[in-house]
């Protein structure tokens, strides 16, 4: 067992923990929780566990700042979904397949691992997933109504989305075809594009 944290107050430069949950996010994301105790996110990050803690109390504030940091970075995404300036394939390309590829990023072991331990976190993430849900039947709704898109059910089109999203958080999936989360990504939005626009 480690350390208990003094409980006190701690340090706050939102730069400097800007850049070290830049460096965990992607190591949390795709690994879980589970593995990384306090020392071990320090060695990540190259300091040592006594300046982590004048920083952070716990995991779970580690953690809360790369799930908030994530959803950040997708609600920046959304913005550009709802912008009329950008043409409607470009949106569907661009914006749809890079939100998609960010919610895919985070693997089945850290949603297990969030539900189990933080179940606060779990259920803004999954506040957070059903509005991505929400948000992309709107835009098919939108692209629908301007004839731009064939007349399809666009509460299925996002759920396929979804579908989809859970399948390629899977690493097993990836290794199974052999294929990159890139790659499947590429051909899913390519083979959707060709039902979908008129």
């Amino acid at each position: 067992m480690g350390r208990k944290p003094v409980d006190k107050e701690r340090l706050d430069d939102p730069e400097l923990k800007a850049s070290w949950i830049k460096n965990l996010a992607p190591i949390y994301l795709r690994n879980g929780l589970t593995r990384f105790t306090m020392d071990d996110i320090a060695s990540k990050l190259g300091i040592s566990k006594a300046t982590l803690y004048k920083y952070y109390a716990s995991r779970e504030e580690i953690l809360d700042d790369v799930v908030q940091k994530r959803i950040e970075e997708i609600e920046s995404l959304e913005n550009d979904l709802t912008d009329d300036k950008i043409a409607f394939t470009k949106r569907y390309f661009d914006i749809i397949k890079q939100a998609s590829i960010m919610l895919a990023e985070m693997s089945n072991q850290f949603l297990a691992d969030t539900r189990q331990l933080y179940p606060e976190l779990w259920e803004k993430m999954r506040n957070f997933q059903d509005r991505a849900l929400f948000v992309a039947e709107e835009f098919y709704k939108k692209g629908i109504e301007a004839g731009i898109m064939n007349n399809i059910n666009p509460r299925l089109l996002a759920l396929t989305d979804k579908m989809f999203i859970r399948s390629v958080a899977d690493e097993r999936f990836l290794d199974e075809y052999n294929i990159s989360l890139q790659e499947a990504f590429d051909g899913f939005f390519e083979m959707k594009s060709h039902g979908l626009f008129k």
